[in-house]
């Protein structure tokens, strides 16, 4: 499958219209990033207080992180877009940060602070997982920024029990050239990474990372966090499956779904 046009080339190409007077005033806004990522937070029912907490402080620190700095600032462009948004079931969705542009550890720590000081959006929700990348997905709609990499973050603690099937979801999602990762919570069902790498994940490089439990999910987000950036390659072959707890981030290797 062709992949999306290098980063160079769009850059290039936007940089030589630009010159020439050749494009509208729309095109004109989109700044070229590296990757533009939605980090797709679980806040249903299953997810309590502290486990929310633990899932907005996890992923803060990992935005302080220097090495997550450094994955950042190491691309062709030295920049990324992210934007953070919480679900929970079919109608259940909202945009807590809008689309960033960090371009190193100023940039970042900010975004860090602003995850920090976040209020849970639902008090209570089932788990609309098709939900959520359907609305993830339409946030890459006129963000204003252009990207050779489109990644969706999704992170959950349970299977889907509301919404449309999530094999159309995804194949929607695909359609895009948007890549679906996730990042599961073990703590209820020990088969949950299987059941995202089935049915949900898929795209470029798409891959599960799994924590046994909510006090793993800081360092789980962050080892996410790196491989999505790109500070550890990821094969064009495929994605994989790695728990935390035991197993290295590329062990049990797998392509993902088709």
């Amino acid at each position: 499958m062709e992949g999306r046009p290098g980063i160079g080339w769009l850059a290039g190409s936007v940089l030589l219209a630009l010159a020439g007077g050749l494009l509208p005033d729309s095109v004109i806004a989109d700044v070229p990033v590296d990757l533009e990522l939605v980090l797709a937070i679980d806040a249903s029912d299953s997810v309590d207080g502290a486990e929310y907490a633990l899932q907005i402080g996890g992923l803060a620190d990992a935005f302080r992180d220097p090495a997550v700095h450094r994955a950042i600032g190491g691309g062709p462009l030295g920049s990324i877009a992210v934007a953070v948004v919480e679900w929970s079931g079919r109608y259940q969705q909202f945009v807590q940060i809008p689309w960033t542009r960090l371009d190193g550890a100023a940039a970042s720590a900010a975004f860090a602070d602003q995850i920090a000081g976040l209020g849970r959006a639902f008090d209570s929700g089932v788990t609309s997982i098709s939900g959520a990348l359907d609305f993830a997905a339409a946030q890459f709609g006129n963000n204003g920024f252009v990207a050779a990499r489109q990644v969706i973050d999704i992170s959950s603690d349970g299977v889907q029990n509301q919404g449309r099937r999530i094999d159309l979801a995804r194949e929607a999602v695909l359609a895009r050239d948007v890549t679906i990762n996730a990042l599961v919570i073990l703590n209820e069902m020990p088969d949950l990474e299987e059941y995202f790498g089935e049915r949900v994940i898929g795209g470029f490089g798409a891959f599960v990372m799994a924590a046994n439990d909510y006090p793993d999910y800081p360092e789980a987000i962050r080892r996410k966090l790196l491989r999505e950036i790109g500070e550890t390659p990821v094969s064009r072959l495929g994605g994989g499956v790695g728990q935390l707890a035991g197993l290295p981030s590329d062990a049990g290797s797998r392509p993902g779904p088709p």
